[in-house]
């Protein structure tokens, strides 16, 4: 009898420091949870982190003023607010062309290249069955990130912050990458290139010539400067345009394609 009042002890004793255990490791919790998130629910409280989270812009280095004198002063032409205004545009045609599927809508500013680029992409989500969708796309802040030059190459690239429901769907409706109830902060690198314009290239190899104002000897070459017969100095034609033709989030994302 003695030995069942022993044993009921121990095990008595085990379960309260089990309790006591139990008790102490939810108050530990509940303490985390309030110093983390300010409520006692750890997941209440990481739910309320998602929705903050996805109400808040993502953040753009601020070097806008460091690449636009450098860009303008080797372009004066160049419209920096038209050019920030059309990455915006062409962000939301990439973001359209996605969701619909066709790149009809895109701006004329885009190069082929870039429509490629996204005809791949759609090819490659119909292939797996999917589709994907960009709902309520809000532009938050637009900035020049970087200009660069390298040997005829010139890039410009615009960094844009977004706000967007950003998913994709399989053939039976249902969300396989993203999430259709919360919104995505994130941002976009929309690359504008300096490049050769093959339709004014095309016009100008078919001609019948280019002749010197003065002496009337063929201009040769396109950029020739002066009259290699005479030396009258010409004017240059300039057969390059701005394209853009690249739209990259700028995330370590999965690849789903």
């Amino acid at each position: 009898m003695e030995g069942l009042f022993l044993y009921l002890a121990v095990i008595g004793g085990i379960a309260l420091v089990g309790i006591a255990g139990g008790l102490a490791i939810r108050s530990k919790i509940r303490k985390f949870s309030m110093d983390a998130f300010g409520t006692k629910s750890i997941a209440e409280g990481l739910k309320d982190q998602k929705k903050k989270l996805s109400e808040t812009p993502r953040s753009l280095r601020s070097v806008t003023g460091i690449y636009k004198p450098q860009l303008l002063s080797d372009f004066p032409e160049f419209d920096y607010e038209l050019y920030k205004q059309k990455a915006n545009a062409v962000l939301r045609g990439y973001f359209n062309a996605l969701s619909t599927g066709s790149t009809a809508t895109l701006p004329e500013e885009c190069s082929l290249t870039l429509k490629n680029h996204i005809l791949e992409i759609i090819e490659n989500l119909e292939t797996n069955g999917q589709k994907q969708y960009f709902v309520e796309p809000v532009l938050h802040d637009t900035q020049l990130t970087r200009y660069s030059k390298s040997g005829g190459t010139v890039t410009v690239i615009f960094s844009i912050s977004v706000g967007v429901y950003d998913y994709v769907e399989d053939r039976d409706g249902k969300v396989v990458f993203g999430d259709k109830d919360c919104k995505k902060q994130t941002a976009y690198d929309v690359g504008l290139v300096y490049v050769q314009d093959a339709d004014v290239m095309g016009v100008y190899n078919e001609a019948l010539g280019l002749t010197c104002p003065s002496c009337g000897a063929p201009i040769k070459n396109l950029g020739q400067k002066f009259c290699e017969y005479c030396g009258t100095g010409v004017v240059e034609v300039n057969t390059r345009v701005w394209k853009f033709d690249s739209v990259k989030e700028q995330t370590n994302r999965k690849t789903i394609y």
